[in-house]
């Protein structure tokens, strides 16, 4: 083979394994996931509707859209129906952003310690953290037995049977660059572990599991 073959082939060695590469860099970062609080099942027998409406704030200006599309992706392949009103959900799922940014483990610990609704502020250096929100509210879908004016009344209340809190945290143990893509890997972790705490939140068991024979 000639000198100038071999570096062709070089090259192309070099050109497809660049993108693995690439990958592999992303899931090396070292992320915990931190919880206080979790989401709950109501305890009486209720009929849920898989229907979920996901609602998302985010107070740090990111991606707000991204963490929503991404959730709601997560809970389509487990089985539930994504519904755009709050009024045909059998579960509304809202989740705030609080807080991401340069801190230090222990702040960030402490912070998402204290619980939902508490201050949220990082400071510090050596960690990277990210802290959210969490709210679900279940809803009981009215009888088609129940007369029709029985059925609006019901809907115009929202008909809760059950809401549950949770803080949640990611947090990586280093100082990372978050506008370097990382924010999304934040949000896409942030969001498979809300579809998981929602799975377990209905009783371990997805719609699509449920479906199973």
């Amino acid at each position: 083979m000639t000198t100038f073959r071999c570096l062709v082939f070089l090259l192309c060695i070099g050109i497809s394994l660049l993108p693995a590469c690439v990958r592999q860099k992303s899931s090396a970062v070292d992320t915990e996931v931190l919880r206080q609080g979790q989401l709950k099942a109501p305890q009486q027998d209720v009929n849920i509707a898989p229907l979920v409406y996901v609602n998302v704030r985010d107070n740090t200006n990111r991606r707000a859209t991204t963490l929503r599309s991404q959730t709601e992706a997560g809970l389509g392949r487990m089985g539930y129906t994504i519904v755009h009103t709050p009024s045909e959900a059998g579960y509304i799922l809202q989740i705030v952003v609080l807080a991401a940014g340069i801190t230090s483990q222990e702040k960030a610990r402490a912070v998402i310690n204290s619980g939902y609704g508490s201050p949220s502020v990082l400071s510090g250096d050596g960690g990277t953290a990210l802290v959210a929100d969490v709210l679900l509210v279940q809803r009981q879908v009215p009888s088609s037995k129940r007369p029709s004016r029985v059925k609006l009344k019901n809907i115009s209340r929202r008909n809760a049977v059950a809401n549950s809190q949770m803080r949640i945290g990611l947090l990586i143990h280093k100082e990372v660059n978050l506008e370097e893509g990382l924010t999304s890997f934040m949000m896409e972790t942030l969001a498979k572990e809300l579809a998981d705490a929602l799975r377990k939140a209905d009783g371990e068991t997805s719609p699509k599991d449920a479906q199973r024979p």
